[in-house]
C-alpha cells in the first residue's frame, strides 16, 4: 500500500476547507453591508438623542435662571431676615410668582434649611435630610438641580441661594413635575416611533411616548444622576435585516455542515482511527494485560512509524516491569530493615542521652545523701553525749549539790548548744530527702514507658521533669529562666515529647559556653500550644542553619554528637501533627519554637 505524509494529508485537508471557506467569505460582505447600514442608523439616532437630551438641559436652565432672578427680589431677603413682620408680603409676591406662565410649588428655606413659606400644592419635602442642602448653604454652590420623591411622584427639584453680603440667607426651590420637562406636544411625530424613559438607579420616574421595543440608547445625567433610556422603533430595519441574516445563516450553516462532513470523514479516516487504535492498545498496556501487536498497515507514514516504534515499546515495558516487580520485593524488604534499623537507632540515642544524664542524676542523688549521712552523724554523737549527761545526772542528783553539779555537768558537754543545733540539723536532712524524692520522681517522669496509643499529657509538668533531669549539665554555665503558663491537656507520647525538650536544652547548654541564660515559656496561640526554648549562645551559622535537621549532620567536632537528636525531634513532632521552628543569629543566640496542636 503506497502511504502518504501527513503534511500531504493536512494539505488536502486544508485545501478543501479553504474552499468551502471561500464560499462562506463572498456572502459576509452582504453581512458588511447591513453593518453600514446599522452604523449610518446609529448617528442618525445618536444625532436625535443629542438634540432631544439638550433641549431637555435648556428646559431646566431655563427655568434655573428665572428661579435665580426670582431669589433675588428684595421681599425674599426682608422676608429671611424678618419673617414675621414680611410674611404678608412674601405670601403676596410668591402668589404671582410663575415660570414661563407655569404655577409650580415653591419653597423659601431659612439659613437652616427649615421652610419659612411654601406655596402649597401639595405636600413639602424635608430638606434637611438632603445632602445636597449644605453644599448650597456652606455656598460651594450657588444652584442645584436633583430629583425629588413627594407621595411616589418624582419633581424636579430646582434650588437656588438668596446671598446678603457674600454670605447665604436663605434658599429659594422650585419644584417641577418631572413629565413636564417633555413641553413638546404628545402628538408630535418626534415621539413616533420613539419612548424615552427617566431612571434613577434602576427606578423609573417617567416615560414619554408610546411603548416601543427597539435598541436603547443611555444618556447619563452624573450631577443629578438620572440616566434617560431612549428607545427606537426600528422593526422596519429589523425586519430587513432579519430576512438577510436568515438568508445568510442559512448559506453559512450549508457550508459549515458540508466544511464539517468532509473534515469528519476525512480525520476520522486517516487521523482518528488510527489514533484510537492506539489509544486502545495504551489502555491495555497501562492494565498489565497480555497485548497483541499493532498492524502497521495504514496509510500515513508517519503513523505507521509510530506503530512500530508503540510495538518495540510495548515488548521494553514488560520487560522492565517484570525487573521493576523484582527490585520492588528487594527494595521492600530493605525498607523494612531500614525502619528497623531506624528505630534501633533512635532507642539507642535515647538511652544515649539517658545514659549521659545518669550521672549527672547520680551526682544530684550524692550530694544529698552526702550532708544527710554526715548530719545524721553528728546528730548520733549529740545523742551519746545526752545519754552521758544523762546518766551522770541521774548518779548525782541524790545529793544536795545535785543542782550545782547538773549545771556544771551540762556545761561541760555543751547541752544547750546541742538541743538548739538538732532541729537545724533535722531541717537540712530532711530537706535532702525532699530533694532525692523530687529528682527520683522527675526521673520516673522522663524515662516512663511509652505506651503504644497517646495519652492525656500534661506539658508543662513533662518540661518541668526534663528540666529536674538536665539540670546537672546546665547549672554550671547557665541560669535557667522559667514562664510556664496554664496549658490545656493534649493526646500525646509524653516521653517522646521529653525527649525532645531534652535535646533542645542540652543543645541550648552546649551553644554556651561561659556564662549565659536560657529562658523557657510555654504559651498559646490560636489553635496551638507553643514551648519556646531561646539561649544567649552562639548561635548557628546561616550556613548551617538549613541542613540541621537532617540525619546525622552535627556540627559538633568529631566524637561528641551523633547529628540525631534534632532529626529526631523533627521525626516525633511529626507524629503528634506538630513543627519545630528556630530563628538564630550566629553569637548572639538561638530560638527554637515547639508548635503542638490541640482540639
Amino acid at each position: 500500500m503506497k502511504k502518504i505524509s501527513i503534511s500531504f494529508a493536512l494539505a488536502r485537508f486544508v485545501f478543501l476547507s479553504c474552499s468551502a471557506l471561500a464560499l462562506i467569505s463572498t456572502f459576509l460582505i452582504i453581512n458588511y453591508v447591513v453593518d453600514s447600514a446599522q452604523r449610518q442608523q446609529e448617528e442618525l439616532i445618536k444625532r436625535e438623542t443629542t438634540t432631544i437630551t439638550n433641549g431637555y438641559r435648556l428646559f431646566l436652565k431655563h427655568r434655573l435662571t428665572l428661579l435665580a432672578d426670582q431669589a433675588k427680589n428684595p421681599i425674599m431677603l426682608q422676608a429671611l431676615m424678618q419673617p414675621e413682620a414680611n410674611i404678608g408680603k412674601l405670601q403676596d409676591l410668591m402668589a404671582d410668582l410663575s415660570i414661563l406662565g407655569f404655577q409650580y410649588q415653591q419653597n423659601l428655606l431659612d439659613f437652616e434649611g427649615n421652610i419659612i413659606y411654601s406655596k402649597q400644592t401639595g405636600n413639602s419635602p424635608i430638606y434637611q435630610s438632603e445632602v445636597w442642602l449644605a453644599d448650597l448653604l456652606n455656598n460651594k454652590v450657588t444652584k442645584h438641580i436633583t430629583i425629588q420623591k413627594i407621595n411616589d411622584n418624582y419633581f424636579w427639584c430646582l434650588a437656588v441661594t438668596i446671598m446678603y453680603n457674600n454670605d447665604v440667607e436663605g434658599i429659594l426651590t422650585a419644584l417641577i413635575p418631572i413629565e413636564d420637562i417633555d413641553e413638546q406636544d404628545k402628538s408630535h411625530e418626534r415621539l413616533d416611533g420613539l419612548m424615552i424613559k427617566i431612571t434613577r438607579n434602576g427606578e423609573e420616574l417617567g416615560s414619554f411616548g408610546k411603548k416601543t421595543l427597539g435598541k436603547q440608547h443611555l444618556v447619563h445625567w452624573q450631577k443629578i444622576g438620572v440616566v434617560f433610556s431612549y428607545t427606537f422603533d426600528n422593526s422596519a430595519n429589523n425586519n430587513e435585516l432579519t430576512q438577510a441574516i436568515i438568508k445568510l445563516s442559512t448559506l453559512i450553516l450549508f457550508a459549515l455542515i458540508v466544511t464539517s462532513l468532509l473534515a469528519y470523514l476525512f480525520g476520522y479516516r486517516y487521523f482518528v482511527k488510527p489514533l484510537l487504535l492506539l489509544s486502545r492498545a495504551t489502555s491495555e498496556l497501562d492494565k498489565g494485560s497480555e497485548f497483541e501487536l499493532l498492524r502497521d498497515n495504514i496509510s500515513i507514514k508517519e503513523l505507521s512509524e509510530l506503530f512500530k516504534k508503540f510495538n518495540v515499546m510495548t515488548h521494553t515495558v514488560h520487560q522492565r516491569e517484570r525487573s521493576l516487580k523484582l527490585s520492588y520485593d528487594q527494595l521492600s524488604k530493605a525498607n523494612e530493615e531500614l525502619i528497623l534499623s531506624e528505630s534501633q537507632l533512635i532507642q539507642s540515642e535515647k538511652m544515649a542521652s539517658i545514659g549521659v544524664l545518669a550521672a549527672g542524676v547520680a551526682h544530684e542523688i550524692n550530694n544529698p545523701l552526702g550532708f544527710v549521712k554526715s548530719n545524721l552523724d553528728i546528730l548520733h554523737e549529740y545523742l551519746a553525749d545526752i545519754q552521758k549527761h544523762h546518766q551522770e545526772t541521774n548518779k548525782q542528783l541524790t545529793t544536795e549539790s545535785s543542782h550545782e553539779w547538773r549545771e556544771a555537768l551540762a556545761k561541760k558537754y555543751d547541752i544547750e548548744f546541742i538541743f538548739e543545733d538538732i532541729p537545724s540539723l533535722l531541717e537540712i536532712s530532711i530537706g535532702g530527702i525532699e530533694r532525692i524524692t523530687e529528682i527520683v520522681k522527675s526521673l520516673k517522669t522522663f524515662a516512663r514507658i511509652e505506651e503504644s496509643t497517646k495519652s492525656k499529657t500534661d506539658i508543662n509538668e513533662g518540661l518541668t521533669a526534663t528540666l529536674t533531669m538536665v539540670k546537672n549539665e546546665l547549672k554550671y554555665n547557665c541560669t535557667v529562666h522559667t514562664e510556664l503558663n496554664p496549658l490545656p491537656l493534649i493526646d500525646a507520647f509524653p516521653s517522646k515529647l521529653n525527649q525532645v525538650f531534652m535535646n533542645l536544652l542540652i543543645n541550648a547548654g552546649q551553644s554556651i559556653t561561659d556564662k549565659g541564660d536560657i529562658f523557657i515559656r510555654t504559651f498559646k496561640k490560636d489553635s496551638e500550644i507553643v514551648i519556646e526554648i531561646k539561649d544567649n549562645g552562639s548561635g548557628i551559622p546561616a550556613s548551617v542553619l538549613p541542613h540541621i535537621f537532617t540525619p546525622f549532620f552535627t556540627s559538633k567536632p568529631v566524637g561528641e554528637g551523633t547529628g540525631l537528636g534534632l532529626s529526631i525531634s523533627h521525626g516525633i513532632m511529626k507524629q503528634h501533627d506538630g513543627r519545630i521552628e528556630v530563628i538564630s543569629e550566629e553569637g548572639k543566640g538561638s530560638c527554637f519554637s515547639v508548635y503542638i496542636p490541640f482540639k
